[in-house]
């Protein structure tokens, strides 16, 4: 659980600086403190059955008017059978609270709503080869320049993966600090 939980700090916070300033509250900059990561892998030849599905769910629950947002990010290199949605919340109890309040829409959903939502879960089968949830906390040392990027004006986003070693994040988060982003402020010193 610890290696997944770093796995995911590094996979979105390493690659650079991360904002969903839109969800939270608009004054807020710099990455969020806590990321809900699901990670879908859509089975070959699905993707465009999935991205409909998913357009569909969407629609659903703007119209139940759910309190939570997400982006969805697909790979424009890679696996092109892989989507990831990150919900961004300022800590665990507004993620929590962002699910309960869904949850409850959801219970009180009208009748053709709720036959539609139960279609599209007995679909989702179908479309997914795997799906994992992860949780990702804010890790300031292990990022590079923090805030220093305006997420809505992006369209595109670098995202490394980082697997390490049970025991070894102490090592890791040195390396990072002492040797990589001071590898980057040399190569890059004004990079943002």
């Amino acid at each position: 659980m610890k290696e997944s939980l770093l796995l995911a700090t590094a996979f979105l916070f390493i690659a650079g600086s991360y904002s969903v300033s839109a969800q939270t509250s608009p004054s807020r900059e710099g990455p969020p403190a806590v990321l809900l990561i699901v990670r879908e892998d859509i089975k070959p030849g699905m993707m465009a059955r999935h991205n409909r599905h998913s357009a569909t769910y969407a629609g659903m629950f703007g119209k139940l008017g759910a309190t939570n947002h997400r982006i969805a990010m697909i790979p424009v290199a890679g696996s092109e059978n892989e989507v990831l949605y990150i919900t961004a919340a300022g800590s665990f109890a507004e993620l929590e609270k962002m699910s309960a309040d869904t949850d409850k829409r959801m219970s009180t959903a009208s009748a053709s709503l709720t036959a539609e939502l139960d279609r599209l879960d007995k679909e989702a089968p179908e479309l997914h080869a795997g799906m994992r949830d992860l949780l990702a906390v804010f890790r300031p040392e292990l990022s590079y320049k923090p805030g220093g990027v305006a997420i809505a004006q992006m369209r595109y986003f670098a995202v490394t993966t980082v697997r390490i070693r049970p025991g070894q994040e102490d090592l890791y988060a040195d390396l990072v600090g002492n040797v990589t982003n001071v590898a980057r402020d040399k190569v890059k010193p004004n990079y943002t």
